[in-house]
């Protein structure tokens, strides 16, 4: 993972009922990697989450519903990416630990966002580090 982030293709399975994604799985997760924390953003039109990074903590995020823009930036290497992903997208954006990230929300429809965290926030412990690169 060059970049320190990676699009990971999720293939839904779909019968009469609708459809089923499977967003992560243990199996995907490396020896040492275990996940603390799982929550959903509700975003307004406008709005951006997001404009840090963290020193430890690896975090994975799904589209739910609507479309987000998203800013990455390799502290790393430099790089900054940009793209937008959406619902439709079927994929999982997988963000290590030392990328600035964030997400904004450009439509008129609200962006609904879920988050799994390696790392359960705790205020009196925190490893986020404020760091804009998306207005």
């Amino acid at each position: 993972m060059e970049n320190g982030y990676e699009l990971i293709s999720v293939k839904p399975f779909e019968d009469k009922r609708g459809s089923l994604k499977k967003i992560l799985m243990e199996s995907q997760l490396k020896e040492n990697e275990k996940m603390e924390e799982v929550y959903l953003l509700y975003s307004e039109k406008g709005s951006v989450r997001g404009n840090h990074y963290h020193k430890k903590t690896l975090e994975y995020f799904v589209i739910v519903s609507g479309k987000a823009k998203v800013a990455l930036k390799n502290l790393e290497t430099g790089t900054l990416k940009e793209l937008y992903i959406s619902a439709e997208d079927n994929v999982v954006l997988k963000v290590t630990p030392q990328v600035v990230h964030a997400f904004k929300n450009e439509e008129a429809q609200q962006l609904i966002m879920l988050a799994i965290s390696s790392k359960e926030y705790n205020e009196l412990d925190t490893d986020t580090f404020p760091m804009d690169i998306l207005q």
